[in-house]
């Protein structure tokens, strides 16, 4: 039996905020491409700006298993990214 390729989808450029599987916490990943490591596969890019609250892994490399992702967020660029955080700033002022 042959082992039928899967597309992996192509991130360039984007921001994604995934969600975990049995985590509560989201990770946001910059420009995220897809690596396999130890035969795992996982999605790896740069940590952006407002990813965390006191920005302590701003730009450093992050790698998020893929197959322990259970959803995830697509935006465009970095710009509508941080436009969403801002966005969410607000709205947890306001409450």
């Amino acid at each position: 039996m042959s082992k039928k390729k899967t597309a992996l989808p192509n991130f360039s450029g984007k921001c994604l905020s995934i969600s975990i599987i049995n985590d509560t916490h989201n990770y946001d990943i910059y420009d995220p491409t897809f690596e396999t490591q130890g035969g795992r596969l996982f999605i790896t890019g740069k940590v952006p700006k407002g990813a965390t609250d006191s920005n302590w892994a701003m730009n450093s490399q992050i790698f998020v298993a893929w197959d322990r992702v259970s959803d995830y967020y697509v935006f465009k660029n970095l710009k509508a990214y941080k436009k969403a955080i801002k966005t969410s700033e607000k709205y947890q002022k306001k409450n």
